[in-house]
C-alpha cells in the first residue's frame, strides 16, 4: 500500500497576473482566495500533501495560504511555467522521496472540483497509463496528474514550456477526463467579472 505522501498536489501559483491587473492568485470566490480553495480541493480529493510554488507576489499568496501547505518559491517565475513545474516537483520530491503521483493544478479555473481530482487520481491509480489529464478545448491540459514514470520529463521543463509539452509528447498514452469547463480562463478582469455575474 504507498504512503500516503505518495501523491502530492502541486498548486502553480507564482504568475504576476499582469493582464489581470492584480494578482488572480488572491481573487475571493466565496470569500476564500483562489489559492487557498485549490489547495484545498487537492486535500479533499485525496493528494497526501500540497506544494504551493510562489513567485510575484510571494508575501501576500504565502499569507493566503493554509497551514498544511508547503510552499516552494521559484525564483525565475518570470520565465514562464516550465520552471514553476520544475521547482514544484523538484520539492514535493525532496520533501517525500516516496513521491509516485504528482498532480499539477492552477488557480484560475473557478470550476475545478475536489470530485474531478478524485476521479483523476483514482482512475490512474487503477491504470498503467504514466498520466491523465482534464480535456477541454479539444485538446489536453491541466489539471493533470502524472507518475513518477514521467518526472524527468517534467524537471526537464524551463521557460515558457510548461507541462502542456509534455502532454502533447505523450498524448496516445494518456487518460483523458472531461472537463470543459476548464476553458474559463481568468486572464482579465472582465473575465473574472463575467465568472462572478455567472454564479
Amino acid at each position: 500500500m504507498p504512503s500516503e505522501t505518495a501523491t502530492v498536489g502541486v498548486v502553480l501559483a507564482a504568475g504576476a497576473s499582469s493582464r489581470m491587473g492584480k494578482a488572480k492568485q488572491l481573487l475571493e470566490l466565496n470569500g476564500q482566495p483562489l489559492v487557498e480553495r485549490v489547495s484545498r480541493l487537492a486535500l479533499e480529493a485525496g493528494f497526501g500533501a500540497v506544494v504551493v510554488v510562489t513567485g510575484a507576489r510571494r508575501v501576500a499568496v504565502e499569507r493566503a495560504l493554509p497551514d498544511f501547505v508547503h510552499t516552494v518559491y521559484n525564483p525565475d517565475w518570470a520565465s514562464g511555467m516550465g520552471s514553476s513545474v520544475h521547482a514544484g516537483l523538484s520539492a514535493a520530491i525532496s520533501l517525500f522521496p516516496e513521491l509516485q503521483y504528482s498532480g499539477f493544478l492552477l488557480t484560475d479555473q473557478p470550476y475545478l472540483t475536489s470530485g474531478l481530482l478524485r476521479d483523476m487520481l483514482s482512475q490512474l491509480q487503477q491504470s498503467s497509463a504514466p498520466g491523465v489529464a482534464a480535456c477541454y478545448n479539444g485538446g489536453l491540459g491541466v489539471p493533470a496528474v502524472f507518475r513518477a514514470t514521467l518526472f524527468s520529463d517534467l524537471l526537464a521543463l524551463n521557460g515558457q514550456k510548461g507541462a502542456k509539452s509534455v502532454l502533447h509528447k505523450y498524448h496516445d498514452t494518456l487518460l483523458s477526463v472531461p472537463f470543459p469547463e476548464g476553458a474559463l480562463d481568468l486572464d482579465l478582469p472582465e473575465d473574472w467579472e463575467r465568472f462572478i455575474r455567472q454564479e
